[in-house]
């Protein structure tokens, strides 16, 4: 019975095999950062159209509080407020941009119940509408099922 010979490790084949697989895993990591942080890529963490929900719920809702929604964004960069006027709960809706106009890092807009508005963080004397007219809105649509869509990468222009 003859004996089955061992095959050789090859020490040198394998370090160069481990070097250049590490050399090509720390360059395309640095590619990828370098990337991101050029903004020719942009992580997308969400979708660019987001449910409010049922119409007619949240119209309610909104009515009875007699405030909007405040919604905060995932990555707490883009919080905005729903808000719907009237009565029809298929017309009046409204996305307003939560972020103060005046300084969107370290302010924020709070809504006032009993004079209906809504004020400036950093400014006071900075009033808008119920409407947000005067802040950044986004385009919001009640889709044919009946369900609010706000489109946060479309603005609203009237």
């Amino acid at each position: 019975m003859p004996f089955q010979q061992s095959r050789q490790v090859n020490f040198p084949r394998i370090v160069t095999f481990i070097v250049f697989s590490l050399v090509f895993g720390v360059g395309l990591l640095f590619v990828i950062v370098k990337l991101s942080g050029s903004g020719e890529i942009q992580f997308k963490l969400g979708d660019d159209v987001f449910e409010v929900g049922n119409a007619e719920v949240f119209a309610e809702r909104i009515r009875s509080d007699g405030s909007p929604i405040a919604w905060a964004s995932l990555s707490g960069s883009r919080p905005i407020y729903v808000q719907h006027i009237g009565n029809d709960s298929l017309t009046g809706w409204f996305a307003i941009d939560a972020r103060s106009p005046s300084d969107p890092v370290s302010c924020s807009l709070q809504w006032e119940t009993e004079s209906q508005i809504f004020i400036d963080d950093c400014n006071e004397r900075n009033t808008y509408p119920a409407d947000g007219e005067g802040l950044t809105r986004f385009e919001v649509i009640v889709n044919a099922v009946g369900v609010v869509q706000v489109d946060l990468n479309r603005i609203f222009s009237p």
